[in-house]
């Protein structure tokens, strides 16, 4: 059991790593008992779909992991320790960078929940859309082989049903952090750099450029050509996503910043700093 708990926590150092970030930014955040009944919430989610899919196909279709991986590392079920424990981080870092990138990085809140919570979803799902290809090729660098879909898929074999249920558990995950900070008081931020949750856009950012990163080496290492091209793609891939969101980005904040100047955001008295406290 001691090989199998550090196969998980040292052989999968960068779970381990996103993890204690997750833990250090959500705990400033929400608190640690809110952030401890998430983690718990997302975990059980996380063994339950995983397992639900391997066994059923639902919500992800039907996939396996490799079965070598037994006694290596913790298993829940039929699926390894830390794809579950990632479901913590990735929803996260989602939903907090939602929350800044509606508001902007002046204001501590927005005043469009809806739209917060849909595009923390989508910037969930668009992580995955490069996490989970690249992680498709463990076998080609540290990661190893890790799962394998039974069916074709169209985005670099990933099948459009296992996006559509990632999309529907990141919307609970999603919907569960926002229950837990309804309560959260508006405010402003005197510089955009002091931001509190800038560090879940570099969270969320840091799990698609390590993946990314790892696929560009992969394609300059490989001596598959088939391997080449499709780690080549995927690490392009990541810029034809985030790039233009990146510019969008940039187009929003610069509107809210003129927006800013020329008729300064009245404060909300409805909340103030003095009301929430963090548990």
């Amino acid at each position: 059991m001691v090989q199998e708990i550090v196969g998980t926590l040292v052989g999968r150092w960068y779970v381990t790593a996103f993890g204690v970030t997750f833990l250090v930014l959500a705990s400033r955040h929400m608190g640690w008992r809110r952030t401890g009944i998430y983690a718990a919430v997302a975990i059980v989610v996380g063994v339950i779909a995983e397992n639900g899919s391997t066994h059923f196909g639902i919500p992800y279709t039907r996939y396996s992991f490799n079965p070598e991986l037994r006694g290596k590392e913790v298993f829940v079920g039929d699926v390894p320790l830390m794809v579950t424990l990632s479901y913590t981080f990735m929803s996260y870092f989602a939903f907090a960078a939602a929350r800044v990138i509606v508001s902007g990085p002046w204001q501590l809140r927005g005043r469009l929940p809806r739209l917060e919570f849909a595009l923390a979803v989508l910037l969930a799902v668009w992580g995955i859309w490069v996490v989970d290809p690249v992680s498709r090729l463990g076998a080609h660098f540290f990661l190893g082989e890790l799962f394998r879909y039974d069916g074709p898929g169209f985005w670099f074999g990933l099948p459009l049903g296992s996006q559509v249920g990632f999309a529907v558990t990141s919307g609970i995950l999603v919907a569960t952090l926002t229950w837990l900070m309804r309560d959260e008081p508006g405010g402003t931020v005197t510089r955009a750099l002091d931001h509190p949750r800038l560090g879940a856009i570099g969270g969320l950012i840091g799990q698609v450029l390590f993946m990314a990163g790892t696929a560009f080496v992969v394609a300059r290492t490989s001596s598959d050509p088939w391997v080449v091209a499709r780690a080549d793609a995927l690490s392009g891939s990541a810029f034809l996503i985030f790039v233009p969101m990146g510019l969008l980005l940039a187009v929003h904040w610069s509107s809210l910043s003129l927006a800013r100047r020329a008729a300064p955001a009245p404060v909300d008295e409805r909340t103030t700093p003095a009301e929430y406290s963090p548990a």
